[in-house]
């Protein structure tokens, strides 16, 4: 037998392997493939002509649509306006296709679409929304932001010629049938008037990234999506004064992230367990929130830097005194932050992350004691420390710092930790009030939190070689009952 001979009888014994499994047996294994590589086994056979159309997770990006895996070659400043508007086209009618032919197979459990589309394509993104809808999505993630933009140089939302999509909310409840949705993502898209409340009851979950919405569609949403838990406002530059109150508001977790003209915000949230917060400081009033334990805070605006970190260290004691984590940014801050001397107390705080952009050398440390005054009943302290210039010559600078014994903290890590003289007398001091320590972790890559991603390790010999005179100095002087860690 010929080498084809032997290639077709491996196929004929493969096929009749798959020939006595059920119709649905083959639709659970086909569904599992990624989306492409479960079209192209339409090509099989005549049975095989419609499996693929079971698949539930239905992703179409550049990559999966128009086959184009490389970036540049969408954002390539030398292409013609008219090539963008043909590759649109182009990824259009090609989804338009695959879902005529998917609204024949099974439920669809997740539909995305990440590709620059505008109102010009309403009709065929409201159809795609629709056919999505009656097979009973629960998860919708539409993206149409600057990201997948094909000319990065060129403002669509300014532009005349590129508008924004609009969603039409109303599409997410079929006539007839019950809402399946529970999780919704939009990005770069205004979002239309809602219906009437109580009826998009299955959704759990929004997530807006600069999407066009006001005040008044935040609260209608609260009171359309009854059971919704999460809840997610990211560069939504429509919103002034939010007021997060509805009846029986189920809401757990919230996030507001760089939304630049917010002035005040007010939350009556009986079931918010966690708050992230980006951006300028609002007016914040937290009205009822008993359940509220976890905050994340950084104030990114130049105006606010200062205030911000203040009212997080002095005013968060009194707003949310059952709060047990709290995780703060302070860029440009902490050094030049006065203090008061017997500030409020944290009563109830068990874990704080804190993260100092930069740590310099000429910081009189002065905000560790307050720290440890202000979270009597702290547990976990995690400093997250960045010092852009530790291959410079280090300044020198006498440094007073009052005895702060506390009792509770049993566990510190100490992430950016290069030896630098600064951070050597800012682990003294600690390890010296600590008395409750039993592990110390010392990382000398860079962590900044949730906040900042960054990731470095010291690679130079001199570096490595103060790292070791400062674990060699470590291991010599921590007590017994500490476990020492690096990372």
């Amino acid at each position: 037998m010929g080498r084809r001979g032997r290639k077709a009888a491996k196929l004929v014994r493969r096929e009749d392997q798959f020939h006595v499994l059920p119709d649905d047996m083959l639709s659970r294994i086909v569904s599992l493939l990624p989306l492409k590589e479960a079209v192209r086994t339409s090509i099989l056979s005549k049975r095989w002509r419609s499996i693929w159309t079971s698949h539930s997770e239905l992703r179409f990006d550049a990559a999966s649509v128009l086959g184009i895996n490389n970036r540049p070659a969408l954002m390539s400043e030398d292409q013609p306006e008219s090539n963008s508007q043909m590759l649109s086209s182009k990824f259009v009618e090609r989804v338009d296709q695959f879902m005529s032919y998917r609204g024949q197979g099974l439920n669809i459990n997740y539909f995305s679409v990440h590709f620059p589309l505008g109102k010009e394509f309403t009709s065929h993104i409201d159809q795609w929304i629709s056919c999505a809808v009656m097979k009973g999505v629960e998860n919708i993630d539409l993206d149409l932001s600057e990201e997948f933009r094909l000319d990065p140089k060129r403002d669509y939302t300014s532009s005349t010629e590129f508008q924004i999509y609009e969603f039409p909310c109303w599409l997410s409840s079929a006539p007839g049938r019950s809402c399946t949705l529970k999780h919704l993502r939009l990005a770069s898209c205004h979002l239309s008037a809602l219906p009437k409340p109580d009826t998009l009851t299955s959704l759990i979950a929004v997530d807006l990234h600069s999407v066009s919405i006001s005040d008044q569609q935040v609260q209608d949403l609260l009171s359309t999506c009854c059971h919704l838990e999460r809840l997610s406002l990211y560069a939504c530059n429509g919103l002034v004064n939010l007021k997060f109150s509805a009846s029986d508001l189920q809401l757990k977790f919230l996030s507001i992230k760089h939304c630049f003209r917010l002035e005040t915000t007010e939350i009556h949230a009986a079931e918010l367990v966690t708050f992230e917060y980006e951006g300028h400081l609002p007016s914040f009033s937290f009205k009822n929130t008993p359940k509220l334990a976890k905050a994340s805070l950084d104030f990114i605006t130049r105006s606010s830097r200062m205030e911000g970190v203040m009212y997080a260290l002095t005013r968060f004691p009194s707003d949310l005194p059952q709060l047990e984590t709290l995780n703060l940014m302070s860029v440009l801050t902490l050094k030049n932050l006065q203090l008061p001397e017997n500030g409020p107390i944290f009563t109830n705080i068990k874990q704080f992350e804190l993260t100092v952009f930069p740590f310099d050398d000429d910081d009189n440390l002065s905000w560790i004691g307050y720290i440890l005054k202000a979270f009597p009943l702290l547990q976990n302290l995690e400093l997250n420390l960045y010092t852009p210039s530790f291959a410079k010559a280090q300044k020198e600078i006498e440094r007073f710092l009052p005895e702060c014994p506390h009792k509770h903290i049993s566990k510190l890590q100490i992430n950016g930790f290069y030896g630098n003289q600064q951070e050597v007398h800012l682990l003294r001091y600690l390890l010296h009030n600590l008395l409750a320590l039993e592990l110390l972790v010392v990382a000398p890559i860079k962590n900044g939190g949730r906040f900042i991603t960054w990731v470095s390790k010291p690679e130079r010999p001199w570096c490595k070689a103060r790292l070791d005179r400062v674990y060699e100095w470590l291991l010599a002087v921590l007590p017994r009952r500490v476990r020492l860690e690096i990372w």
